[in-house]
């Protein structure tokens, strides 16, 4: 992580763009050079590696989703997951906070980018898009279309996913948006960290997915070498 911060601070005194490389489809290697501003992905990789969120929730994040009290910072995260979406539900929303102090070295880098920012509806990771007209319908349970809608799309939104994914891939090919958080997970079960606590941080369903990284932990071996017999 800090060899990445280390990275762009590089590219910023150099004034020099970040290399995305890839292949095309006939297997050559592509360069394309990405402008970014350096101050915003430091931001965003401090936030994927402190709070160990998924990368779509961090692209939805505003200036409001952030506020600091009492030597914390909190940030509101929006929790998508696949199966509120089908059933048409609204995401939920979590606070998560972590203390200023012992993260001094990276939240020093989000409060930085946030503070920015002018107004609080202003997203973090600003995009843009092609504009183009969007066509809705909507049907009866038998399928038939009841009613057509079509809206124009803004040029202006968030940063897509694919776009944040070749920037972590620009300036580490090893490493992809869900380290962040499979690192985070890892760690704090070596730590300690039960089951139910990393279940409330990274807002799991099932018990089996916390247990899979407390099971066999270098912590959980600890503590049954030092477990008293008898």
């Amino acid at each position: 992580m800090d060899n990445m911060l280390e990275l762009l601070e590089s590219c910023r005194r150099s004034n020099s763009p970040l290399e995305y490389r890839y292949f095309d489809k006939d297997g050559h290697q592509r360069v394309k050079h990405l402008k970014v501003d350096y101050d915003m992905v430091k931001c965003m990789l401090c936030l994927l590696y402190v709070f160990g969120r998924r990368l779509t929730g961090i692209l939805k994040l505003r200036r409001s989703d952030f506020w600091t009290k009492r030597g914390y910072l909190y940030v509101r995260f929006t929790v998508l997951k696949k199966s509120r979406r089908v059933e048409g539900l609204k995401p939920k929303t979590r606070v998560k906070r972590v203390n200023i102090k012992k993260q001094t070295k990276y939240v020093q880098h989000i409060t930085a980018y946030v503070s920015r920012l002018r107004t609080e509806s202003t997203p973090l990771f600003p995009g843009y898009s092609q504009p183009h007209t969007k066509t809705v319908k909507r049907k009866d349970p038998a399928g038939r279309v009841l009613n057509v809608y079509k809206y124009e799309v803004a040029t202006e939104g968030i940063m897509s996913r694919q776009q944040a994914y070749k920037i972590i891939k620009a300036i580490n090919p090893h490493v992809y948006p869900h380290w962040f958080r499979h690192s985070l997970a890892t760690q704090l079960a070596e730590e300690g960290i039960d089951q139910w606590q990393l279940m409330n941080w990274f807002d799991w369903d099932r018990f089996a997915t916390a247990k899979r990284y407390v099971t066999g932990t270098a912590a959980m071996t600890r503590d049954i070498s030092n477990r008293e017999v008898g």
